[in-house]
């Protein structure tokens, strides 16, 4: 089997999602440090131009969207226990698309965001606010305000309290997906420095946020964006599996195709569909510089279009 390759950088709070997971695992990754923001030379060939972190890559195949990162990950751990739930998955998801909204308003308003760019120099900040201007063009977004978005944690931060009080993890004595899901939005709030405070009226919360980060990040070997690279581009993508498809009425498997997020950054990934399931979208592309690769993406966030 190939090696996991994890392309993130060290602020990302879905990357951190990713990382703890493989550290709840105990799995061996090698890891590639990207840039925060565009460019990104050596990766985009990769995912055939999604721009958002962290992608996982095995060999030739890239995963993009923590969503199917996550699945990816407990298939190769031989665990499926993690995604089990109709209630546990429908938590996860209102994480990353709300909660994520909401913690995102309140480490971004203009005073939290002083403090984590206060090491930046005045170039440096304006090219991260052109980039992440850049992938939110054109999206639906429906932005919250900073008063607003710390009112909505407060009250979610008091029912997770209360919900931690008599079990160790949301769903009981073992994590959840939506324990990874739920952390790495609080993780974001604990690592800026003016908004980490908003935490401490919370011990249940504070004694479950240890617990989760005692699973460490597993067994990490850095590597460059060139090896990765090197080794997508010797590789071959992994033989396609059989599973029942669910085709979009006008669409075909072996067509050509583009992938495209609903939410933001909405850049479509274009190649022959390969993959068309209730779960998962996946094309071949042949890029001229790193050869064949299959890029996978969850259905679930993401649309197909021509």
């Amino acid at each position: 089997m190939n090696d996991i390759i994890l392309h993130h950088y060290a602020g990302s709070l879905f990357s951190e999602k990713i990382r703890l997971l493989l550290g709840y695992y105990k799995l061996a990754w090698k890891s590639v440090v990207t840039a925060p923001i565009m460019p990104r030379p050596l990766l985009m060939p990769l995912t055939g131009g999604y721009r958002r972190t962290p992608n996982m890559q095995q060999g030739a195949d890239v995963w993009c969207d923590t969503k199917i990162i996550a699945e990816r990950v407990s298939e190769i751990a031989g665990d499926a226990s993690l995604h089990a739930g109709f209630t546990n998955l429908r938590v996860a998801e209102w994480a990353d698309s709300h909660l994520f909204r909401i913690v995102v308003a309140v480490t971004f308003q203009p005073r939290a965001v002083a403090a984590t760019m206060s090491t930046l120099s005045s170039t440096q900040v304006e090219a991260f606010m052109k980039d992440r201007a850049e992938l939110s063009k054109g999206a639906p977004i429906v932005s919250v305000a900073p008063e607003a978005a710390e009112a909505h944690l407060a009250m979610y931060l008091l029912e997770l309290d209360a919900s931690l009080r008599s079990s160790q993890f949301l769903f009981g004595a073992k994590p959840a997906l939506a324990d990874f899901s739920v952390y790495h939005c609080l993780w974001l709030v604990a690592n800026n420095p003016m908004m980490a405070t908003l935490l401490e009226p919370y011990p249940n919360v504070t004694a479950w946020r240890a617990r989760m980060a005692g699973f460490g990040h597993g067994k990490v070997t850095e590597i460059s964006a060139e090896e990765a690279f090197e080794i997508a581009k010797r590789s071959k993508p992994a033989p396609i599996p059989e599973s029942p498809s669910l085709l979009p009425a006008g669409f075909a498997l072996g067509q050509q195709a583009a992938v495209v997020p609903t939410d933001y950054g909405l850049f479509p990934v274009a190649g022959e569909l390969v993959i068309c399931t209730a779960r998962e979208y996946a094309v071949r592309r042949q890029d001229p510089l790193a050869g064949e690769i299959v890029t996978h993406f969850p259905r679930q966030g993401f649309v197909l279009t021509r």
